[in-house]
């Protein structure tokens, strides 16, 4: 008979520790704060669209306003 040989498989314990987590809470915090990230930039451009053109018109319609007082003023008067 022949003799086989059995290699055994050595098992060599590395220096590595087993990897904790703990910035595991820092995860959820970052996650937390990127939600709301995303979810308040919208929110925050949309509302300053409105207000800008809330602004515009208003500008507008004084500027209408001050032209036409300016055509009252200046009105000529041709009744004969």
């Amino acid at each position: 008979m022949k003799q086989f040989k059995i290699f055994k498989m050595m098992y060599v314990p590395l220096a590595v520790q087993a990897q904790v987590h703990p910035s595991k809470q820092n995860d959820v915090a970052t996650d937390t704060l990127i939600a709301c990230t995303i979810i308040s930039v919208p929110i925050i451009l949309v509302l300053t669209i409105i207000g800008y053109r809330k602004f515009k018109v208003k500008i507008l319609r004084k500027r209408i306003a001050h032209l036409e007082k300016m055509w009252r003023l200046n009105t000529p008067k041709k009744t004969p």
